[in-house]
């Protein structure tokens, strides 16, 4: 259980605790994976419906929490888990059947507020933090775990998927290992099923198939982990051992299905009435279930190898940027974490490395017009008959200035950039209309402008051309042009 685990086990002999007290951290866990439901459950009054009632008046929580936990493990055992839309499509069907009154709309923000609350979304999406009694050391300790996770797939596909604690929560509270708990269950179950008691029996089946779920979904983790973040995975520590458990958790399943379903199978000969034949159909059917789940978990056992080394043979081919290890998943939410002096002290750093080692040019104006206006030869003769397609026929566009305007508008304006100084676009225009030009020529002079802005183009090799604001006018608007001397300002004279 990661992070809890270590809070919890502490083996500590009963001699070193405190005059009159016991150890009960195993059961203060279990008490504290509820709270997040508890704290829902017990401010449920403050979520308005819009119109002066409370929104979650008539609800169950509690039971919408742990439906959508299970939702969640159903997930895993059919993909990766469910989207956030399928998620809340899911609770927003569960509310329909508890509260018919609501709107669709209604029905959706009852959804959201209960992912919400297992996902600590008042708290920034940090994980869930409480303090409990620690008897060993007589200290006050804090423990933090998370009910859900939110991260993306192999595919950079969003999903929710239960944590270790989530799936704690819907195995009945009890501290066992998932193979001492399937063992349990199981022989609980052949023996509900001799005695009669189906509906109890049909319980303890789903959750068998839970827990063979989340079994399987413990390898699938670090498989995936692998995936994202090659090299951050050891075999021998992170996969090997769970291997081992795996097989042998399979090999003790067949041998208990097998008897399982021949007590079942048995029972349907025996009786005759129709409740008690329904219920030994369905949980025949929830046994096939767990007997799909069993074969995908020998899928992923078989397979684990070879996914391991194709994981670790994406350290040495280029990767894509979204493919970049857990970037949104960890590395953000941890400078989100971060205190703002911390952060503000690396803030040199941090923006330097967003730089690219070469920075790339810009191709030159003059090269993309050459570009843009390069004839294409047309051949009659192709070598392929089944070539598909069609040639088009370069089209001259008309120069929209008559030669004696632009030869005009140029003489002019290399008169006003001989009398010195510098000149900004905008001005040139006001002068050009109040001399009486045309708006054909006073479009000219703009283009004339704009046309010498690169050095490779310019009509006036005297003047260097840069950007100085934006101006909007009649005939053009955008960029502001200045028009320096050579040499003004320590530019380079040509």
């Amino acid at each position: 259980m990661g992070a809890l685990e270590a809070e919890i086990n502490h083996p500590k002999p009963s001699g070193q605790l405190a005059n009159g007290l016991i150890d009960l951290t195993p059961q203060q866990r279990n008490l504290l994976l509820m709270r997040p439901l508890f704290q829902l459950e017990l401010t449920k009054n403050k979520f308005s419906d819009g119109s002066g009632g409370t929104l979650l008046d008539g609800l169950d929580t509690h039971y919408l929490s742990l439906a959508a936990l299970a939702y969640l493990m159903e997930g895993t055992a059919v993909a990766v888990g469910y989207t956030l839309a399928e998620v809340q499509q899911y609770l927003a069907q569960v509310v329909a059947q508890m509260k018919p009154a609501l709107t669709p709309a209604q029905r959706n923000r009852v959804a959201e507020i209960i992912l919400d609350s297992l996902d600590n979304a008042s708290n920034n999406y940090q994980e869930h933090s409480y303090e409990y009694f620690h008897a060993p050391t007589g200290e006050t300790r804090v423990v933090r775990f998370r009910l859900t996770t939110y991260e993306p797939d192999l595919e950079d596909t969003y999903r929710y998927r239960p944590t270790a604690e989530g799936y704690l929560v819907l195995m009945g509270m009890l501290d066992l290992e998932v193979e001492d708990h399937q063992i349990l269950v199981e022989r609980m179950l052949q023996l509900l099923i001799e005695r009669g008691r189906f509906d109890q029996a049909y319980e303890f089946a789903r959750r068998a198939r839970m827990l063979s779920i989340e079994h399987r979904q413990q390898l699938r983790d670090f498989i995936n982990q692998a995936w994202r973040a090659p090299g951050s995975v050891v075999w021998t520590r992170d996969i090997g051992p769970r291997l081992i458990e795996a097989r042998s958790h399979i090999h003790a399943r067949q041998e208990e299905d097998r008897r399982m379903e021949e007590s079942v199978r048995g029972q349907l000969v025996q009786v005759d009435d129709v409740r008690t034949r329904e219920q030994l159909v369905r949980l025949h059917d929830v046994l096939k279930s767990a007997s799909t789940v069993r074969a995908q978990l020998q899928l992923e056992v078989t397979g684990a190898g070879d996914k391991f080394m194709d994981a670790q043979a994406t350290a040495f081919r280029a990767r894509k940027p979204s493919g970049l290890p857990d970037l949104e998943a960890r590395l953000l939410p941890d400078a989100m974490r971060c205190p703002a002096a911390r952060l503000g002290g690396s803030a040199d750093e941090l923006l330097l490395s967003l730089y690219p080692a070469v920075v790339p040019k810009a191709p030159d104006l003059s090269n993309l017009l050459a570009l843009l206006l390069e004839r294409r030869a047309i051949e009659d003769d192709f070598d392929d008959d089944d070539e598909t397609g069609e040639v088009v026929p370069f089209k001259v566009y008309v120069d929209p200035f008559p030669e004696d305007v632009t030869e005009r508008v140029h003489l002019w304006l290399k008169g006003k950039f001989s009398l010195g100084g510098s000149w900004k676009l905008d001005e040139l225009l006001i002068a050009a209309e109040d001399e009486g030009f045309a708006e054909l020529e006073q479009q000219c002079v703009a283009y004339a402008l704009y046309r010498s802005f690169p050095d490779s183009e310019t009509l006036f090799p005297k003047m260097r051309a840069v950007a100085d604001g934006a101006f909007i006018s009649s005939i053009a608007q955008g960029d502001n042009l200045r028009f320096d001397p050579r040499g003004l300002h320590g530019g380079a004279t040509t």
